[in-house]
């Protein structure tokens, strides 16, 4: 017996070896859940372990595992046999073992048997600690996919997925609200091909129009979100390219500069028509400008207290008058004219 934490609750486990052949695929592991849903794919062991193999990374695995004359990291298993924790695995030592059914390095493999009172809430837990807050970590948009699958199948509150991801509760919403609109607005835009592509590839696109903050004054527009999905499904734009494209689809002149010429063409418009929506330098002052305008009662008399804090204002207004000068606006007066 071995004890296993499971839901902040030490769980008792059984270690043992087991005949390969005796383990099941699990349809329910999230780099492959998805697929199976969409496509509507077979769920019988052989069509599983085709997906499996099909997945990326599966070829190195299956080599590290052949190097090393079998797998000696245990797999977790439901009681019954379901593998909660180490498909990919599994299907490396299954494939090997069709090869060469009488090797006896792929005859069994090492296992922590969960007892029967685990449900599938548990095991979809013990995959987020596995899988997004371990060491090995699923591609960014599995993980999106298992976290989605816990708050909306298995009802698990958003701070127990934080607590189990070492996610913030922040960054879960994030992947909430972006697996939404990869899935919902961006898939669908699509052309007919490799959806396993476009989810994998796409994941950083979405994850930055919905995170980022320079498109959060454009996200509540359907207009706006609607282009941004076909620009993404279409491999017109580039991650990077995300960050600023709100701006770009809310400047009439820039909009039609994106569709006549493309988005090189479309961000030059936009800067000469904005200069502050091509330039971190300017974003980044007006959000000074804010907090400045915004002063709390606290910081105001951290001011009025300390000599310190207020060479660091006095430095800040003299590099602000520096620029303005060298920029040939002249300096300020007291009354804001030049």
């Amino acid at each position: 017996m071995a004890r296993l934490s499971l839901g902040g609750k030490s769980t008792e486990v059984i270690h043992e070896d087991v005949g390969i052949e005796t383990l099941l695929l699990n349809p329910e592991n999230p780099r492959i859940r998805f697929m199976l849903n969409k496509t509507k794919g077979k769920k019988d062991q052989a069509s599983l372990m085709t997906l499996i193999r099909a997945q990326p990374g599966y070829d190195d695995i299956h080599k590290s595992i052949r190097k090393a004359d079998g797998l000696h990291d245990p797999i977790i298993i439901s009681h019954d046999g379901l593998v909660v924790e180490g498909n990919t695995r599994t299907t490396a030592v299954k494939a090997l073992h069709e090869g060469a059914k009488q090797d006896k390095r792929w005859l069994t493999v090492p296992v922590m048997r969960l007892p029967r009172n685990v449900d599938e809430k548990g095991m979809g837990l013990l995959m987020a600690a596995y899988h997004i807050g371990g060491k090995n970590r699923w591609r960014a948009f599995a993980q999106a996919e298992h976290i989605h699958t816990l708050v909306n199948t298995h009802k698990v509150a958003i701070a127990t997925i934080a607590d189990e991801a070492r996610m913030s509760e922040g960054k879960i919403r994030q992947y909430l609200e972006a697996f939404a609109f990869l899935v919902d607005e961006v898939l669908p835009e699509a052309e007919e091909g490799d959806v396993t592509e476009i989810l994998e590839k796409k994941w950083s696109h979405a994850l930055e129009f919905i995170a980022g903050k320079p498109n959060a004054a454009h996200r509540s527009s359907k207009s706006t979100r609607k282009e941004v999905a076909k620009l993404i499904a279409t491999t017109k734009i580039k991650g990077a390219e995300v960050r600023n494209i709100g701006a770009i689809l809310s400047n009439p002149k820039a909009k039609t500069e994106l569709k006549k010429a493309g988005l090189a063409s479309a961000k030059k418009v936009l800067a000469a028509d904005d200069p502050v929506a091509d330039s971190k330098f300017l974003r980044q002052v007006q959000a000074m400008t804010a907090t400045l305008e915004n002063l709390k009662g606290g910081d105001i008399e951290l001011l009025r207290k300390h000599a310190a804090a207020r060479k660091i204002v006095k430095e800040l207004k003299e590099a602000v008058e520096n620029v303005i000068d060298v920029a040939g606006a002249g300096r300020s007066g007291k009354n804001g004219k030049a």
